[in-house]
Order: structure tokens, then sequence, then C-alpha cells
């Protein structure tokens, strides 16, 4: 987990590379339903042009579909999921029903001058045909309050139970991959 822009989709994909998990992205899940021209898919583009989180009725729909279809995966890497103290209780739900007793939560910790950077580069680097609705200028500060009051909380709730890993994104692509195997214990 981490603000937008912290690199938690490039990380989480090395991360399940190296480990040889299943990934998937509720970001990524999300922008594919709101392609669909049926009522759910507009629903949920609705929402995501708007640069706000799903509600969890939703999130409830999508996601459950997804990790359902990945539960004979020896692991599963999680980008960017749970965003909300209610998709924590989804999550403990889904872990307890199929009998998933580990947890581990990475948080990128990215300065937030650094975060704006990085996103002010994604959205020059795919110009305005490739650029993601919700990485418009205007709706990246949505975004930002979005995440502050939302998934701040989460992060709290994972500090308390003594499963976060706090890891510095403020550096290099490689050396962030390399601080995360070190503290997860992985030798590559």
């Amino acid at each position: 987990m981490g603000a937008p822009g912290s690199g938690k989709g490039t990380q989480s994909k090395l991360l399940s590379k190296v480990l040889g998990f299943g990934y998937f992205s509720t970001g990524e899940l999300s922008r594919e339903y709101a392609k669909q021209d049926n009522r759910l898919g507009r629903e949920i583009k609705v929402i995501v042009d708007k640069g706000v989180i799903l509600p969890i009725d939703i999130i409830r729909q999508i996601f459950v579909k997804k990790l359902e279809s990945l539960t004979s995966e020896e692991g599963l890497i999680l980008d960017g999921y749970p965003r909300t103290l209610d998709q924590v209780e989804l999550l403990n739900e889904l872990m307890s029903k199929y009998t998933v007793m580990d947890i581990v939560v990475l948080f990128l910790n990215v300065d937030r001058d650094q975060l704006h950077k990085r996103l002010s580069k994604r959205i020059e680097g795919e110009g305005a045909h490739g650029r993601r609705a919700d990485d418009d200028p205007k709706i990246i500060m949505t975004r930002f309050d979005e995440y502050q009051k939302k998934t701040a909380p989460v992060k709290d709730y994972y500090q308390k139970n003594g499963k976060l890993i706090i890891i510095n994104g403020d550096q290099p692509i490689e050396a962030v991959h390399q601080e995360i195997l070190e503290k997860l214990g992985i030798n590559k």
C-alpha cells in the first residue's frame, strides 16, 4: 500500500515475479470494469473518473470474484488493497473463509512532493490519449484527499496489529525492490 504514485504497481509486479505468486490490482480491475458498456461498468467509470474509492458494495462484487479465481495460487500479491477499513473487514472475512493465516502489508512511504512529481511525469509520459482518467491533475488532489481520509487508517490498523512493514519509497525502483526483499528475508 501507499499513496497514489508511490510505486505500488511496479513493486507489486516485481515481487510477484520473484515469489511466483498470483497478482492483481484493484485499480486495474476497476479500470477494466469501467470500460465495459453495462450498468456496473458505467457506475464504476463515474466513480473512477472522479478519483474516489469504490464503495464496499461494488468492491465486494468485483474483488471477491477476482480473488476466488486465484485461490489455487501459492500466494497472492494485492496491489492497492485494502484501501478502507470496510475493505480490511472483507479481506479478513475472505482470509478466514480460505484459511489464510499469514498476511504482510508493505507500505511504500514517499514524500508528498515526490508523489506529485511522479504523477506529473506519468501524465506527461502517457500523453492525453494514454492517460488514465484518474491521473487528470484535478483528480489527483481528490485521490490524495481520499487516501488521507480512508487509506491512512488502514495503515494504522495494520501497524497496530504488527503486520506493517514500512519501505522507503523515495529511492530508485531497484533500491526499493531490494529493500522489500531484505525486509521480507528473501534472497534473490
